[in-house]
């Protein structure tokens, strides 16, 4: 990770919270994180992938071994149930932070559980 993007989470981590962010990272990917649920589909990982990959389609689909058009009809599809515009570039940083911070297991389960259990870390 970037050194000035590891010094952000972490600023950001001690301001808000891990838990915090995880919460409404969670929220704002609901509809996402339920399709895959019920599709057994990867629009998370999707997601995740291609803004780590600086919204590259071509380096999304390297990284996920797919082809660019399967993963352009992720991202449509992850926008349409989003809401999200992943053309805009500071909506991609936004969700490129909150993903370093957030715990992995967070996006495939209920934050409420995940508190209950001793999940936040923040």
């Amino acid at each position: 990770m970037d050194q000035r993007l590891e010094e952000l989470t972490e600023s950001l981590c001690r301001l808000v919270g891990r838990g915090e962010v995880c919460r409404r990272l969670h929220r704002a990917l609901a509809p996402i994180i339920e399709y895959d649920a019920r599709t057994a589909s990867d629009l998370t990982a999707t997601l995740q992938t291609y803004v780590e990959s600086g919204g590259s389609v071509a380096a999304t689909a390297e990284r996920l071994f797919l082809h660019r058009n399967s993963v352009g009809y992720r991202l449509q599809r992850i926008q349409e149930l989003s809401g999200i515009d992943l053309r805009e570039r500071a909506t991609r940083h936004t969700l490129l932070v909150a993903f370093a911070i957030t715990d992995p297991s967070m996006l495939t389960s209920s934050p409420l559980q995940n508190d209950e259990e001793g999940g936040d870390q923040g």
